[in-house]
């Protein structure tokens, strides 16, 4: 039986995301093209027994700029998705709506425990220094209708994964899964909703 599901943990400041996203890549662009016109006056109109040294430096300084805002864009503007396809789980990062990263192909053998962020469990997890925690959102509170979840996989070592989404992700896992995988006080998103 094939099984496949897929949904979108979205920014929840998205267009807040977008505008520094954009400032940073025409920042990083803008450095660039000083840099090079930078290096190339050094070229053509600074003197042979001038200090090429701070020129260099100050050339190199532009280029660096560039650099640390290409790299700082990435943090804004992002989104994940979760595909799950017949005992799989598939955790995407999507920058600025257009460049998706693979980061993690969770296979259900490799999961050995899930539940609910708010739980004990979750807190006695991410105290352990032997597990990595790699945050799956953007957000500090779930969007309406969704829940932190955990994966805790045998995944290049022991990681913890922290995705956004609905109950309907962890039903269709749990068809793929030993019971033992579910934590044992987990509480369902439902009767969580009704107790509030």
């Amino acid at each position: 039986m094939d099984i496949f599901y897929e949904e979108s943990s979205i920014a929840q400041n998205a267009t807040k995301g977008a505008r520094r996203y954009k400032l940073l890549h025409i920042l990083s662009i803008a450095c660039y093209i000083i840099g090079f016109f930078a290096v190339v006056m050094g070229f053509n109109f600074v003197p042979i027994g001038a200090p090429w040294i701070a020129w260099g430096i100050f050339c190199a300084w532009f280029f660096a700029c560039g650099i640390l805002f290409w790299r700082l864009k990435l943090r804004f503007n992002v989104s994940y998705d979760y595909s799950f396809v017949s005992g799989e789980v598939r955790i995407s990062k999507v920058i600025n709506i257009n460049k998706r990263k693979l980061v993690a192909k969770i296979d259900a053998g490799d999961m050995i425990q899930i539940g609910d962020v708010e739980n004990s469990s979750f807190d006695r997890l991410k105290s352990d220094p032997t597990v990595k925690t790699v945050l799956c959102t953007s957000n500090e509170e779930p969007a309406e209708g969704k829940f932190f979840m955990y994966i805790l996989a045998s995944y290049d070592g022991k990681k913890l994964f922290v995705l956004e989404c609905r109950e309907e992700l962890l039903i269709h896992i749990l068809k793929f899964v030993k019971r033992s995988v579910l934590e044992s006080d987990y509480i369902s998103q439902e009767k969580k909703r009704a107790k509030a």
